[in-house]
């Protein structure tokens, strides 16, 4: 559900293992040889116990199916789930360097520990223009970005 509003996300049929049909919400799909695999989460009733006593809740339960046991619903937009296109996709976490450095950003790959706590995200484009500038940017020297910035001049 990364970034998706719960009501944004689309729903779907699903067949359980006693034949009952229910319908949850997609948060994710993929292609898997030949078969659309579905996450989904499904939405319950739940108690939730407090000081004052029971209260009505919900309990989410998150699962996976492939299809022909989730069944997608006409009209709904599964679309909403597909990762942007190549060049909208941020690739790459940006921190501030180091002070007294003679640039402004170091560019990282996404799991590179070195950059830290930063939220800071860049296009594979957005890294280039910063790193055609030395003194805006340069590449973090442990996960070497620049391997695969190279490959895309």
């Amino acid at each position: 559900m990364d970034g998706i509003p719960r009501d944004r996300l689309p729903r779907a049929l699903v067949c359980l293992a006693d034949d009952q049909v229910l319908e949850a919400r997609v948060t994710g799909r993929r292609y898997f040889r030949g078969t659309w695999w579905y996450e989904l989460v499904l939405t319950l009733p739940n108690r939730r116990d407090t000081p004052r006593g029971p209260v009505r809740d919900v309990l989410e339960v998150p699962f996976s199916a492939p299809y022909p046991d989730v069944q997608p619903i006409a009209g709904e937009d599964y679309t909403v789930l597909d990762p942007p296109p190549v060049e909208e996709r941020r690739r790459w976490r940006l921190s501030e360097a180091a002070p007294g450095s003679s640039h402004e950003v170091v560019v990282h790959r996404l799991d590179c520990v070195q950059a830290g706590m930063s939220q800071q995200l860049a296009t594979d484009r957005e890294a280039l223009r910063m790193l055609a500038d030395p003194e805006e940017a340069v590449t973090c020297a442990v996960c070497r970005p620049d391997i695969v910035l190279g490959r895309l001049f």
